[in-house]
């Protein structure tokens, strides 16, 4: 129970609880209204499989079995005809690429980095340009199920590297301004 639950996923874990009770709420007083025997019984229906699909979810959470991958959006590339789009994802800290096909209402952008909660492993990762599990061409082509949702983390900067030879450098040449330079001559 002390497990620390990503916004994205709390989210997706309101939305289910929130839209079964929804359902059997609004069910209820319009079956009661109209006299509707079926509508209550589709509305029952209806709510407690989002409620099961959200103890499932959190089931999985407090299992740790929700995954994540982190890393640089370095490619956007919507299909032709579909409705989805197909996202890289490089991990700065290993430089292992993540492909995963996402829907094309879900903003993405080049430059950004972005971690990615997905509720099973995903079979696309490539680490050095060599396949890692059961990763093939026709894996890129369809959906990445089991994907819940992403944080945005803003834009990509490089940590700067402090040099720490510049500031004795700099006190050299601090200490040699104060003396004369030599001059030199061309014969």
């Amino acid at each position: 129970m002390g497990k620390t639950i990503p916004k994205p996923v709390f989210i997706r874990l309101l939305v289910l609880y929130g839209g079964g009770g929804a359902c059997l709420f609004v069910g209820v007083i319009v079956s009661s209204s109209i006299g509707d025997m079926a509508l209550l019984v589709m509305s029952v229906i209806l709510s407690v499989a989002f409620i099961a699909k959200g103890f499932m979810l959190k089931r999985k959470i407090n299992a740790g079995q929700i995954y994540s991958v982190s890393g640089v959006c370095v490619s956007l590339t919507p299909k032709m005809l579909g409705r989805y789009k197909r996202i890289e994802l490089v991990d700065t800290a290993t430089g292992d690429d993540v492909f995963f096909i996402l829907p094309r209402k879900v903003a993405f952008k080049v430059g950004h980095v972005y971690t990615c909660y997905f509720d099973h492993p995903i079979n696309n990762l490539i680490s050095n340009n060599e396949s890692i599990g059961s990763f093939n061409g026709a894996d890129l082509d369809l959906p990445t199920n089991g994907f819940l949702g992403f944080e945005d983390f803003g834009i990509y900067h490089e940590k700067p590297v402090v040099d720490k030879s510049n500031e004795v450098k700099e006190e050299c040449e601090h200490a040699t301004s104060n003396k004369e330079e030599p001059t030199h001559t061309e014969a």
